[in-house]
């Protein structure tokens, strides 16, 4: 039996028993573990004697889509990293860099109710850096999505009170960080241009009301 065919038999039944339920939007979680499994499948590669697949994936969705599942998310991706780990096993594949990991996140550029899956191996890390505000000089390392803001529930918390207390998220995005507004008071701005939703690369500088961040490349 092929590796294919030995994936879309092992594949029906473990995403029926994981996304049987419903689920806030018109993206169907159990499509998408479809396109997941389909995208293991294609970077499955033999080596030393063994198949073995890529542990990290990006799932890229709509802004739309990502508000009504965020809810679900933490859910929806350790079901979606347990997929991969069961069907890994019912069709001898092992994984290169430890345990499936499966992380979702938002982009304009994917059309409503679709998704883009991107590998999520060797990518560079970034971290953001207070240059003006408080805490002073404060260090926050990019990792998933992040929410800055004023609410002490924020990841990149910022005493300021120009600053909304859900005031914008940061997430990685196939290796690049993108910030996104949240409907703040004040908007968010990258180098002095108020934006919606933008892509961020070393050196760029964020201003949340009076608060200045620097993006700089991690270790």
């Amino acid at each position: 039996m092929s590796l294919l065919s030995r994936f879309e038999q092992a594949c029906a039944a473990l995403i029926e028993r994981a996304f049987a339920r419903g689920f806030p939007s018109d993206l169907a979680p159990a499509h998408v573990a479809r396109k997941l499994v389909a995208v293991m499948e294609t970077h499955t590669r033999g080596e030393g004697g063994r198949l073995v697949a890529p542990a990290s994936y990006v799932i890229l969705t709509h802004p739309d889509d990502f508000a009504r599942l965020a809810s679900e998310r933490a859910y929806l991706e350790r079901e979606w990293a347990q997929l991969l780990r069961d069907l890994a096993a019912r069709v001898g594949v092992a994984f290169s860099g430890g345990e499936p990991r499966v992380e979702m996140a938002a982009l304009e550029d994917v059309p409503p109710g679709t998704v883009r899956i991107e590998l999520g191996t060797n990518l560079p890390r970034y971290q953001l850096h207070v240059i003006r505000g408080v805490p002073i000089d404060a260090l926050y390392r990019l990792e998933g999505e992040m929410v800055v803001g004023r609410a002490s529930s924020a990841r990149v918390e910022l005493v300021d009170p120009s600053v909304s207390r859900r005031h914008a998220s940061i997430s990685i995005v196939n290796g690049v960080p993108v910030v996104r507004d949240l409907g703040s008071r004040n908007g968010t701005f990258v180098n002095g241009e108020r934006i919606r939703s933008c892509t961020l690369k070393n050196g760029d500088v964020l201003t949340f009301g009076n608060t200045e961040l620097r993006v700089e490349g991690a270790a």
